[in-house]
């Protein structure tokens, strides 16, 4: 440990990770086999919102990450505002199958470096549509991600054609938004629904993975175990001459390296920095 900070941090090598390059996921919003009602969840959070269209694949979620991530944008229990409602379904945007589902609750395992989506909203769709997506999304992770974890993908919309809202958005900008009150099967959450809210806003650095031998040059993971820092705490973080490019280019000096938002609110309680310290 080092002396006189409360992070532990470690400089290991990391699991080799295979290069990714972000693939797109082209939502079906017409015809037999398409699905509007969950193109115009997505037109909501993202046209009108402004929330990504990128989104990061998490493999390892189960159904109970998924369940967590669905109850803290709103879509189980008395949050769920398609309760009592025939033949539709809470469908939530970004999805709980994402690093960026659950308004960023529940990101563990996540090994990126970018900033994961902190807000998003659900929409009582067509039952019947929400699965036969559901199960597009299914074939899309394994024929075109190939499960890989943490994998970056873009949704889009097939031959640029949208769902009713999308298109309408198209015409008349944000007057064709809905107010997202949740009486009109729309609502947006910045704030959790859930109380429990375990890991909002936590980053780590990562790239491709090495041993600390002077003559490999790649990037080396950032470990974060059991952090309890302090707003504007700064972590002291030692390396050799040899590994200074590729340590400040995952940790420039004075920039937040991890934050934590505790409450919900948007505004990080918890911030650290790092201060950079040449080793031996």
């Amino acid at each position: 440990m080092l002396s006189g900070i409360t992070v532990f941090l470690s400089l290991l090598a990391a699991t080799k990770i295979r290069p990714v390059t972000a693939q797109t996921f082209s939502l079906v919003c017409q015809g037999n086999a398409g699905y509007p009602d969950v193109c115009d969840t997505f037109s909501y959070v993202n046209l009108c919102h402004g929330v990504t269209a990128t989104l990061h694949y998490d493999a390892t979620s189960d159904s109970g990450t998924d369940t967590q991530r669905r109850a803290a944008v709103g879509c189980t229990g008395s949050a769920n505002q398609c309760n009592g409602q025939a033949g539709v379904q809470c469908d939530e945007y970004p999805y709980a199958s994402t690093y960026d589902g659950g308004l960023g609750c529940y990101p563990d395992g996540y090994q990126g470096q970018d900033q994961l989506a902190l807000s998003g909203g659900t929409h009582c769709a067509d039952s019947v549509q929400n699965q036969r997506h559901g199960q597009a999304m299914g074939q899309f992770y394994g024929t075109v991600l190939h499960y890989n974890n943490g994998q970056t993908f873009m949704l889009g919309y097939q031959n640029d054609v949208r769902g009713p809202l999308g298109e309408a958005f198209r015409v008349s900008g944000t007057q064709a938004c809905p107010t997202g009150s949740g009486t009109d099967s729309y609502r947006f959450r910045s704030t959790p629904s859930t109380p429990s809210c375990p890991g909002r806003g936590y980053r780590r650095a990562i790239d491709d993975s090495s041993s600390s031998n002077s003559t490999n040059t790649l990037p080396f993971q950032i470990l974060f175990h059991n952090v309890t820092a302090e707003s504007g705490r700064v972590v002291t973080v030692p390396y050799r001459k040899e590994e200074a490019d590729v340590v400040e280019k995952l940790l420039a000096v004075g920039q937040p390296i991890w934050t934590h938002d505790d409450d919900g609110n948007g505004v990080a309680e918890k911030i650290v920095t790092s201060n950079l310290m040449e080793g031996r």
